[in-house]
């Protein structure tokens, strides 16, 4: 007799597969649609639209950060204008007084096609955040990113305490790279699953060792000293054993804090926060906000389930 489990496993598979038709057809959606969709994922096109999204966070008890949307630039003159918007940004949050910083993507900032520019940008934010009392977080991109970006982080971090970046989990490479910061000095770091398609020979394939490994990276991370390390997941089973290890440790609030996208899992936000635990949203906003919204649907086929539900709730 098929019990309640197996009928659970039954129903998850079902909507995997109904999940990742719909990105198959993401195609056919109307661009309004997603968009009309997307403004619960997308503080909007604008700096100001994306600065009173963040108030609106700060008044519910929640941290942000800005990320404007856009990367894999191909020339100097796209480079300095998202550098500008993150200059404009860090300026106006120190204005309106919210308490918010900057995550950048390297790639929109010249990383691929001049790697010199790309660390100059990065220095001058820095510079900026110095000024006006704030961080800069360089965001993790594909692969083809991870080495130099650690590296820079290497080297950044011996000259500014006002940076950090990002390590995956689905990375098999990661609990080395993390153990090796640690062993350097100071370290910031966001630990995420990871998003990108990467071949077998470098990621986890495999649900539970992603899982694992991200475990197994948190503890590594909480052991030995990291600083503020940022906890972004969703995911409600590791975000239990989140809460179990920092109960284990003994971790100060002031050593760590939960990170989610805007408008996923806002119950479980909510109950974080309630519960007095540190969390910072994760905030996009920009005029590529269409080329965000469909990549996302398609690394993330259950939120395009989700999405087209919505669609078609009005």
């Amino acid at each position: 007799m098929e019990g309640p489990e197996n009928r659970q496993r039954v129903s998850e598979r079902m909507d995997s597969v109904i999940n990742k038709a719909i990105v198959a057809l993401l195609p056919l959606i109307p661009r309004s649609l997603v968009g009309k969709v997307s403004r619960r994922y997308i503080a909007g096109k604008t700096l100001d639209d994306a600065l009173r999204c963040v108030e609106k966070l700060n008044e519910a008890g929640m941290s942000a950060t800005l990320d404007v949307l856009g990367e894999d630039t191909t020339d100097h003159s796209e480079a300095l204008a998202g550098e500008k918007i993150y200059q404009e940004s860090l300026r106006e949050i120190s204005s309106r007084g919210l308490d918010a910083n900057i995550s950048v993507k390297l790639s929109m900032l010249g990383l691929k096609f001049d790697a010199p520019l790309c660390e100059s940008i990065v220095m001058r934010l820095l510079q900026s955040a110095e000024l006006y009392d704030n961080y800069v977080r360089m965001d993790m991109e594909d692969s083809s990113a991870t080495r130099i970006t650690l590296d820079l982080y290497r080297k950044l971090r011996s000259q500014s305490g006002r940076i950090g970046t990002v390590v995956q989990s689905y990375l098999r490479s990661t609990e080395s790279s993390v153990s090796d910061l640690l062993s350097g000095g100071v370290t910031n770091l966001r630990l995420c699953k990871g998003i990108y398609v990467e071949p077998e020979e470098i990621a986890f394939k495999e649900f539970e060792e992603v899982q694992d490994s991200f475990r197994a990276t948190l503890r590594l991370l909480l052991e030995n000293g990291a600083q503020r390390v940022g906890i972004a997941t969703h995911d409600p089973q590791l975000v239990l054993s989140t809460l179990e290890l920092l109960k284990e440790l003994e971790i100060p609030k002031e050593r760590y804090e939960f990170q989610m996208l805007l408008g996923v899992a806002e119950k479980m936000r909510g109950d974080l926060v309630a519960a007095g635990h540190p969390l910072r949203v994760y905030v996009p906003f920009g005029e590529e906000w269409y080329a965000y919204s469909t990549r996302r649907l398609r690394e993330n086929p259950q939120i395009a389930g989700h999405v087209v539900k919505n669609l078609f709730r009005g």
